[in-house]
């Protein structure tokens, strides 16, 4: 198995453009992340604001390194600075293959006041401090208490959505075992030599004494487990529903900007239309109109005022 490692960075904030634009780079990166992440078995957590962004990568080194890589070549983050890193003993986010987190007003203060702590210099942002906050802010997102650490998700388990019938068919082999009748120690049950007892069937991990315990701790994981597989499933459907809103920002954006440009274009040929009306009309009452009309019936009677004057 791989060993387990940890990094923490921080970057200077490169997005440019509107707030609907920073927002659309946004979900592209978390989309990025969270499809390769999953892929190369990374977790983590991403904050960022207008100055900065701070993230978690945990996984295996290699794969850590390799995403490290990625986010260097990216020209969306800038003076990109190792907070921390080496190897760690368990996962801070194993249930998010990349969460978002810092949206809230009491997030972004947290991150302002560790950036005005180092005097706004990324190299002295304290790596231990920027992963307990997103850890906090992560835990703040699930709405829940912190997690104990949780049994693997069973390869049967289906990746969509919780299976309730699977669970209760689980909890009611556990609580059938517990129930089982015990066989109590029998009198000539001892032999020579090695003593051997004839009792209550022993369960890995604990003795016959707690196998109510037992159950209990066996239907808890069960439930932690699936609690796992929907947190993932709620953080990709939380995903995709702002990628969806992104779209239907821009979409509207553009048809506003259509709308605009098809207002002013008819404006533009209702000013036309005036001008033409208007100019027919002077046409109409120039006095070179008007005296070049008044001449033809002058000429026509030439003729006739003639005559008079030769009378």
């Amino acid at each position: 198995m791989s060993e387990l490692y940890r990094l923490v960075y921080a970057s200077k904030n490169l997005l440019k453009g509107s707030e609907a634009e920073m927002t659309a780079s946004i979900t592209q990166i978390l989309a990025a992340s969270q499809r390769n992440n999953v892929e190369s078995d990374v977790t983590g957590a991403l904050m960022f604001n207008a100055g900065a962004f701070a993230q978690v990568l945990e996984g295996p080194r290699r794969e850590v390194e390799e995403t490290f890589e990625r986010i260097q070549c990216d020209d969306r983050h800038g003076d990109v600075t190792v907070l921390q890193c080496g190897p760690a003993e368990k996962r801070g986010f194993a249930n998010w293959s990349m969460a978002f987190v810092g949206q809230s007003a009491g997030g972004q203060a947290q991150f302002s006041q560790l950036a005005a702590e180092s005097g706004f210099d990324l190299s002295r942002l304290d790596g231990d401090a920027v992963f307990a906050m997103l850890h906090g802010l992560v835990l703040e997102e699930e709405r829940v208490p912190a997690p104990a650490p949780i049994a693997s998700p069973s390869e049967d388990m289906p990746a969509t959505g919780l299976d309730v019938e699977q669970l209760r068919t689980e909890i009611a082999q556990l609580r059938r075992e517990d129930a089982a009748p015990r066989i109590p120690p029998a009198p000539d049950a001892v032999l020579a030599g090695p003593i051997a007892v004839v009792g209550p069937r022993a369960r890995p991990g604990g003795d016959a004494t707690g196998s109510a315990g037992g159950a209990a701790d066996a239907a808890l994981s069960v439930l932690k487990t699936a609690l796992a597989r929907e947190r993932q499933r709620t953080s990709e459907l939380r995903t995709e529903i702002d990628a969806l809103e992104v779209a239907l920002a821009l979409h509207q954006d553009q048809m506003d900007a259509l709308r605009a440009e098809r207002d002013r274009w008819a404006e533009r040929a209702r000013l036309l239309a005036a001008a033409m009306v208007q100019e027919a009309g002077d046409v109409r009452t120039s006095p070179d109109h008007a005296s070049a009309g008044s001449r033809e019936p002058t000429s026509a009677a030439a003729p006739g005022a003639a005559r008079r004057l030769r009378a």
